[in-house]
């Protein structure tokens, strides 16, 4: 599901993202609805949390390279540390939505405690999304509520990039539409489940104005952004250049929850990449409440806990280690403690319950850090080719 890695290698460029445009600012007579606590959200106080930002994961699908995760494997070897967050996708593919993609997940979901990140992507044409398919969405999303389970609604997420690849199809007019039927039929008011907006970084803040629902349709905003090859993960400035125009635009003036639904990095970057996203200055960040990692082999090997021992303890030292545990400023490295546990091997693991039907494949001799675009495992298509020496295959670059 993930094609957006490297994404402004093919679109401006991310300083591009540099000031915020000026959508007016929301006031206390104009929305009622404010930035909401920790609870509010559904972020579960004895979930992973570091420097005050819930830590999640999206677990590998099997339909990448590496194989198919649960939650249960993850948090077991973070030692025991229960993530924040579960992210997982699903496709509207006409005019019904069953949600099985979703529901097959449920048991996982249920026992992990997270708060569950649904990124639910339209196959169909933006206008096809009703208020009857809305409803049906709606449905689904009730099974897990009513059994406690508190949703984030991650409805076409990146749709500023997927309309250029197509994945999605239409019109920025035809998603506002109908992100404001999901909106009326899932999130408006109902506490259990909140309307997460979640453009690609790809472009400038005035591109994502046409795709912008308004504050009265958002409940929390975030952007998908991922370090290309190159980029310093040292100190703090990439997380500015990445996030502070986003956060600038779309959080700040509304009082909104600003979250991270998907992030990672490759080989080289991934423990710099982890330290800054947990290491902002809380006053400058107020609304920022939660972030995900992308725990896939795929484009490039982004996993920091189904991995190698080394990768593992250096994520665990960084995410369960000590830290600023008051939340005032960006110097900590942790506030939740874990006891000492040793780390298993990847071996010794439980193996998932469903394996992929996905056939392994040996990866092409070019390294990563010389492919910007279009490397293996990237989402291809007629529009978005794969570099050479890669070509698309069932949509996948091979």
């Amino acid at each position: 599901m993930k094609s957006s890695f490297y994404a402004a290698a093919l679109a401006a460029t991310t300083a591009s993202l540099g000031s915020a445009i000026s959508i007016p600012r929301t006031t206390p007579n104009t929305l009622a609805k404010r930035a909401a606590s920790a609870s509010d959200l559904g972020i579960p106080s004895s979930g992973l949390s570091t420097n005050c930002v819930s830590i999640g994961f999206l677990p590998s699908e099997g339909d990448a390279s590496s194989p198919l995760y649960s939650m249960a494997q993850i948090n077991s070897r973070l030692g025991g540390a229960k993530a924040g967050a579960y992210g997982w996708y699903a496709q509207i593919r006409g005019s019904t939505f069953d949600g099985q993609q979703l529901l097959a997940r449920k048991e996982d979901i249920l026992a992990s405690g997270a708060v569950f990140v649904a990124s639910v992507m339209p196959s169909v044409n933006f206008n096809q999304i009703t208020p009857d398919v809305a409803k049906q969405v709606a449905v689904v999303m009730k099974q897990f509520t009513d059994d406690g389970v508190k949703v984030w609604l991650r409805f076409a997420h990146e749709m500023n990039w997927y309309v250029q690849d197509g994945t999605y199809h239409g019109t920025s007019p035809d998603f506002i539409t109908a992100w404001k039927n999901i909106y009326d039929a899932n999130c408006k008011g109902n506490d259990m489940v909140k309307c997460f907006w979640s453009p690609n970084q790809a472009g400038s803040m005035k591109d994502l104005e046409p795709w912008w629902p308004g504050p009265e349709y958002v409940d929390i905003v975030g952007i998908d952004c991922y370090p290309r090859a190159g980029d310093s993960t040292e100190g703090n400035a990439l997380f500015e250049r990445l996030y502070g125009s986003f956060y600038d635009t779309f959080s700040k003036p509304h009082d909104l929850p600003f979250a991270i639904g998907e992030t990672g990095a490759g080989v080289g970057q991934k423990d710099g990449w982890l330290k800054q996203l947990v290491s902002q200055d809380r006053s400058k960040y107020p609304n920022y409440v939660s972030m995900s990692w992308f725990e896939f082999d795929k484009e490039a090997d982004f996993r920091i806990v189904m991995t190698d021992d080394a990768t593992l303890q250096k994520t665990k030292d960084i995410l369960l280690s000590g830290g600023d545990g008051s939340c005032g400023g960006g110097n900590g490295s942790g506030n939740t403690t874990q006891p000492a546990v040793p780390i298993p091997s990847p071996s010794a693991t439980n193996a998932p319950q469903v394996t992929s039907t996905k056939v392994s494949e040996t990866k092409p001799t070019q390294t990563q850090d010389k492919c910007d675009w279009g490397c293996f495992g990237w989402d291809c298509s007629a529009t978005v080719p794969c570099q050479q020496p890669w070509s698309c295959k069932g949509g996948f670059c091979k």
